[in-house]
């Protein structure tokens, strides 16, 4: 498994994950809602995505984007926000991740977060910061397997998952 920048190869399989994602109502990763990805929506949403990842896009940190592939196999997604602001450290961290629905228990998140953690120690980035539902136990092992060390749990609301109590850890890279 690789992860890979964004192509327009891989936008059936991404369109397929996204799909799964909300007809399984997983909300603890929200992606693309999928009846916006049409032929189109690669091309459409390329400037967007390069802005974002110089940090042009007002009020947000600085997000790098990527593609899990295994062969020709879309696995999922993984995010890496480069800055610490304040809806990092209270909302979404500075790592999001997803796997495909059909792809879970198959060491897939593990080795997702394995390689974006190379990533963003490349990006010279000395700690990373998890923020996790207190019931998405799965992201939990996983994150507590590769290093991640509780602060804190704090109380957390976002339109997804509503009220909820978000436990944040940090991972020393």
């Amino acid at each position: 498994m690789q992860l890979i920048k964004r192509c327009p190869e891989y936008v059936s399989g991404y369109k397929e994950f996204c799909q799964e994602l909300y007809d399984h109502n997983i909300v603890y990763f929200r992606p693309t809602r999928p009846e916006s990805i049409d032929e189109d929506w690669f091309s459409r949403t390329k400037e967007w995505y390069e802005k974002k990842e110089l940090g042009l896009i007002e009020g947000q940190s600085p997000s790098l984007h990527y593609w899990a592939v295994d062969g020709d196999k879309f696995i999922g997604e993984f995010q890496l926000r480069t800055e610490f602001t304040e809806k990092v450290l209270t909302d979404i961290g500075s790592i999001g991740y997803g796997v495909k629905v059909s792809q879970w228990g198959k060491g897939y998140g593990t080795e997702i977060l394995h390689l974006g953690l190379a990533i963003a120690k490349a990006q010279g980035m000395e700690k990373v910061l998890f923020t996790i539902n207190e019931k998405n136990a799965a992201s939990i092992h996983v994150c507590e397997k590769l290093g991640g060390r509780l602060e804190d749990t704090i109380d957390a609301y976002n339109e997804a998952e509503g009220q909820h109590r978000l436990r944040r850890y940090w991972i020393t890279l």
